[in-house]
């Protein structure tokens, strides 16, 4: 029997396909949103997203978000005003990626690029001119109808 706490792990395991679980969040401040460029150390550099990163594992996903913002920027957000937006499963190479999105706009100390990565804080109608990673594509679209939805 899987325990509640297996469901929300890194990976999951459905029949013999492997799960990993990344969770990125979008943060808001004065009608913008925050992405920074992937750093040149990782995989696809320069290319834009939303801050975020891979569940560890027994890490709970609410838990990892937290930290892997820390991590990218130094920042603790709030987790009472952390929203679910949005998930979507992307096969990479011979594995499945499950993304969770989430938003939050409400943080604890000054945003730093602690992993030397550009940020851009944007209005969310520009994010189409930046380089935005294949994987977030979808994301985005949903994103833009979202906001857009709810600032008429």
């Amino acid at each position: 029997m899987i325990s509640q706490r297996n469901t929300f792990q890194s990976i999951l395991i459905i029949g013999a396909k492997i799960i990993i679980n990344v969770v990125a969040c979008v943060l808001k401040k004065n009608k913008k949103i925050l992405i920074s460029s992937r750093p040149s150390n990782k995989e696809m550099p320069g290319f834009f997203e939303f801050p975020g990163g891979k569940v560890k594992k027994d890490e709970f996903i609410i838990e990892a978000l937290r930290r892997e913002i820390f991590e990218e920027l130094n920042i603790k957000i709030y987790l009472r005003k952390v929203l679910f937006l949005k998930s979507f499963i992307k096969q990479q190479k011979k594995r499945k990626i499950k993304l969770l999105f989430f938003e939050c706009d409400t943080w604890i100390g000054k945003i730093r690029n602690n992993e030397n990565q550009e940020i851009r804080w944007i209005f969310p109608n520009e994010i189409d001119n930046f380089n935005m990673l294949k994987s977030n594509q979808e994301f985005v679209k949903y994103f833009i109808s979202y906001y857009s939805s709810i600032h008429k």
